[in-house]
């Protein structure tokens, strides 16, 4: 993944966060394995499924609910950490 697309990812997740975090790339760092990147087209010809969720919609749903963990945790509210 480029610095470009990682931009692109960091600047969705500070929109729904409402936060602005300072970027910094380390261009010496291990790129990671391209394995770990999502083809969904054996899914969809193997099961008939595609995600219909769009990734913006998923991300900040889940945005919503990591604050929300955070949130009751640090109230003394029970979290899906304590159940586990």
């Amino acid at each position: 993944m480029g610095r470009r697309v990682i931009n692109q990812l960091v600047t969705i997740a500070e929109d729904i966060g409402g936060v602005t975090l300072q970027r910094t790339h380390d261009l010496n760092a291990p790129l990671g394995v391209a394995g770990r990147n999502s083809d969904n087209t054996m899914i969809k010809s193997v099961l008939g499924w595609e995600p219909t969720t769009a990734f913006r919609t998923g991300l900040a749903q889940t945005y919503a609910w990591i604050a929300q963990q955070y949130a009751d945790r640090k109230a003394g509210r029970r979290t899906v950490h304590d159940t586990i």
